[in-house]
């Protein structure tokens, strides 16, 4: 079975996780078949399109997924592909019209209205898969930063049936609050092998660094590197560099010491994180960790029926 990269058209029998529906989807295509001994990993794309505009000209805060955008989503879907996914999982990654990073300046109210559009694609989205695509096969979902943020209506919204299949989520920098936690689909990871758990985290360089919008009121952390809770550090490499990683109990963010100077300069200079610390490290969330997320996420969905 093969998934082409043009529009699918759906046809649910029921949506658990919304009332509406898109008319079609559109999956990244690696050129891989879906293989049945192969589990599934979902993963839904970080914030790529900084702003859009309606017909008129007038702001708009929901992408329009044109040639430009896509392909800023197709960079980070070959990411994922080579990084996490690595041939062991079969990639299933939606063009999904996510919410820009201009709407995340909103006010609550009608930000709240914005996020529940894309929300109810998402969740479209995985009602479809799990009736189309799945076949029964187990899965891990992930995301990083908005991707991350949708995870959570996902599993919240799941049956059981459905979530006896999933080995883990991987919240990649985005938090869970205390409210997250008391969902029954939504269990933080407190290991390196517990399975039907989310793995949750986000990168600063210093407490300075927190920024609000994807770490304020994270309740738990779990550094990807040794799979620890608490403060105990870990070493890691990332493009030459070497850093040492840490849970700060207290703010529930990672602690990371790698080449300050370089990163430091790099947020900076760029105008997506104009106005945040230069201390903050979500940026690099995905890429500091993604192999050690490919070789837990395999784990994971070893032990899943065991």
């Amino acid at each position: 079975m093969k998934l082409q990269r043009i529009a699918i058209l759906i046809c649910l029998l029921s949506s658990a996780c919304t009332q509406g529906k898109p008319d079609a989807f559109e999956l990244f295509d690696n050129g891989m078949e879906i293989s049945e001994e192969k589990p599934d990993l979902i993963y839904l794309v970080s914030t790529n399109v900084m702003r859009a505009e309606g017909p008129d000209g007038e702001p708009a805060y929901i992408a329009e997924l044109n040639e430009t955008d896509r392909k800023y989503y197709d960079k980070e879907f070959a990411y994922v592909d080579s990084h996490i996914s690595q041939g062991d999982f079969n990639l299933i990654a939606p063009y999904y019209h996510q919410f820009t990073f201009s709407g995340t300046g909103l006010p609550k109210e009608q930000f709240d209205s914005v996020y529940q559009e894309v929300a109810a694609e998402v969740c479209a989205f995985f009602d479809w898969y799990m009736a189309e695509v799945n076949n029964g096969r187990d899965f891990v979902l992930a995301g990083f930063s908005q991707g991350a943020m949708l995870l959570r209506d996902i599993m919240m919204n799941m049956d059981e049936r459905t979530f006896s299949h999933m080995a883990a989520a991987y919240l990649i920098g985005y938090r869970l609050s205390d409210d997250d936690l008391q969902d029954p689909h939504i269990n933080a990871a407190t290991g390196s092998s517990d399975t039907q758990v989310a793995i949750s985290f986000n990168s600063v360089a210093s407490e300075e660094g927190i920024w609000e919008l994807v770490s304020e009121g994270a309740a738990t952390c779990i550094n990807p590197v040794n799979w620890c809770t608490d403060s105990t550090p870990a070493q890691f490499n990332y493009d030459g560099d070497k850093g040492n990683v840490y849970v700060n109990g207290e703010s529930q963010v990672l602690m990371v010491d790698i080449n300050p100077e370089k990163y430091c300069k790099w947020m900076k200079q760029s105008p997506l994180f104009s106005g945040i610390h230069p201390d903050n490290r979500h940026h690099w969330d995905l890429m500091f960790y993604s192999g050690n997320i490919h070789d837990n996420a395999l784990t994971r969905v070893q032990n899943l029926h065991r």
